[in-house]
């Protein structure tokens, strides 16, 4: 269910500002929001929109369960077997009234718990919160958690790189054009080699995943299509 992004006239011609990135000991795997609050089924998010529209997620939920969920479970093996970083960011408040969350998200949710009976979408203490288990960390993993769709604006994610020595990110995750996007955008512009994984992320219908691959791929980072990509850039010592 990978997707096939267009080239744009920028990519044809070679006028992309985005250098090849080379994953090496100083890259990190990224794994954006995969917590049962909005990546799965009957719960959190999505269960507060199918009570508001039936089947409303379905496209969205069958990628995460066919070809998401799968591939990123495969590519955290990847990066722990070659003994490389994984960092797991997870949105959330630890106050039941998000009062650290931004105005417009905080009413956002406040909208939606209203409209479908579904409580606590956001707060870390809703058993909601945790990472879906297929995904779960293991020792040695980083978990950080982030209070708005970018990482980089709400979190220590920066101090966490730093720290590790991590130059180059590869990321997965939902959603592609939310979090993931803003994330990666935030990523480029502080210096950091960025690689999309096409079938490790997921949005809310084909053509809001393929815009923002677009968008990455001429301005900000690199798109690998599939796993197997980054499995043959690492052990080739290959660039993206």
């Amino acid at each position: 269910m990978t997707s096939s992004v267009r080239r744009s006239w920028v990519a044809e011609f070679g006028m992309t500002c985005v250098a090849p990135v080379t994953l090496g000991s100083d890259t990190a795997l990224v794994v954006i929001d995969m917590q049962y609050l909005d990546a799965a089924r009957g719960r959190g998010v999505c269960l507060a929109a199918e009570r508001m529209e039936s089947r409303s997620t379905d496209y969205y939920l069958n990628r995460l369960e066919r070809t998401v969920v799968p591939s990123i479970a495969r590519l955290i093996g990847v990066f722990r077997e070659r003994e490389m970083q994984v960092i797991y960011l997870c949105i959330g408040s630890d106050y039941q009234d998000l009062r650290d969350v931004p105005p417009r998200v905080r009413q956002w949710i406040r909208n939606l718990e209203g409209a479908s009976g579904v409580t606590d979408i956001f707060w870390s203490r809703n058993p909601d919160y945790e990472i879906r288990s297929e995904l779960a960390p293991e020792p040695g993993d980083t978990v950080v958690q982030k209070r708005t769709f970018g990482a980089f604006n709400s979190s220590t994610l920066e101090e966490v790189l730093r720290g590790l020595g991590i130059r180059n990110l590869v990321i997965a995750g939902c959603a592609t054009s939310v979090c993931v996007e803003t994330t990666a955008r935030d990523a480029a512009d502080r210096g950091y080699g960025t690689v999309l994984v096409d079938e490790c992320c997921a949005d809310r219908d084909q053509e809001a995943h393929d815009a923002t691959m677009l968008a990455i791929q001429c301005s900000f980072g690199r798109i690998a299509r599939t796993v197997d990509d980054v499995v043959t850039a690492i052990d080739a010592r290959q660039s993206l």
